[in-house]
């Protein structure tokens, strides 16, 4: 049993136990293959996949209708997703309270002026809690303050329009009725009610006019013969008076103030 024979068949064995494959190897080769094209994949797709991240964490924190939100699409040049509530810079919708125009016509009431039954100076989550999740959003900065505007599409008398609610900071502090389409719309039915409530019934003919109460809360009505416009403006709060009136108050010296603010906004709004 020890001679030629067994001695070529212990060769032969130990010459294929020699060539056996080891698998632990292919499973290091996987391995380190897979982590090569996940670096790669990494490197190729960090531009997108940080911005995705930052976004996410975003909505976790502040909210898909936060200003950081909307802000972070501005950023990175995206478009917005959600819907605009108007079409050109909020500043403009409260520049009409400090250069009325020409053929303007103006009231006092002894009535405090009220935007429905949201009072003035409200928390904007509480606002959000009472009407749900908004149905557009814009937003913009008044120097260094934010500025965001929420609407909700509602009827007033059947009447289908746009209620809109500006916020400086998180308070409340202008509220606006927008009616999109007059052909469809009695202009006796909105300013009737108005007239009713602040003027004593006072007939009034005019497509621009203004009402203030003792308190120097302020309606405007306009008719620009496309739409009509009813913004009922908070001047209650000496805070929030000092900041609207270092931007708007220097419109007819130099209005720089009020060009920095468009400036702003005509970026904000290129989503």
């Amino acid at each position: 049993m020890n001679g030629p024979l067994f001695n070529y068949i212990l060769l032969a064995r130990t010459a294929k136990d020699s060539t056996s494959f080891d698998p632990s190897m292919l499973y290091l080769i996987l391995a380190l293959v897979g982590l090569f094209l996940l670096v790669l994949l990494l490197v190729f797709t960090r531009a997108r996949l940080l911005p995705l991240i930052k976004l996410g964490y975003i909505n976790l924190v502040y909210g898909r209708f936060s200003f950081e939100f909307l802000e972070f699409f501005k950023d990175n040049n995206l478009r917005n997703p959600h819907n605009n509530c108007i079409k050109d810079e909020i500043s403009m919708h409260f520049y009409t309270f400090y250069k009325a125009r020409r053929d303007a016509l103006f009231f006092t009431t002894e009535t405090k002026i009220e935007f429905g039954d949201i009072p003035f100076l409200m928390n904007y989550k509480k606002l959000i809690k009472v009407k749900g999740e908004p149905e557009c959003i814009n937003v913009s900065k008044f120097g260094n303050h934010r500025v965001k505007l929420v609407g909700f599409n509602e009827t007033l008398q059947n009447l289908k329009m746009k209620s809109m609610f500006y916020f400086l900071g998180e308070v409340f502090v202008m509220g606006e009725y927008h009616f999109m389409d007059i052909s469809k719309v009695r202009i006796a039915d909105i300013i009737s009610p108005l007239s009713g409530k602040y003027l004593k019934g006072q007939t009034i003919e005019s497509d621009n006019f203004y009402i203030t109460d003792p308190q120097g809360d302020k309606i405007n009505y306009e008719n620009n013969g496309f739409s009509i416009t009813v913004r009922y403006y908070f001047r209650g709060d000496a805070a929030v008076n000092q900041i609207l009136d270092q931007v708007f108050s220097g419109v007819g010296d130099n209005g720089q103030a009020l060009i920095d603010t468009m400036k702003h906004e005509e970026l904000l709004n290129r989503f």
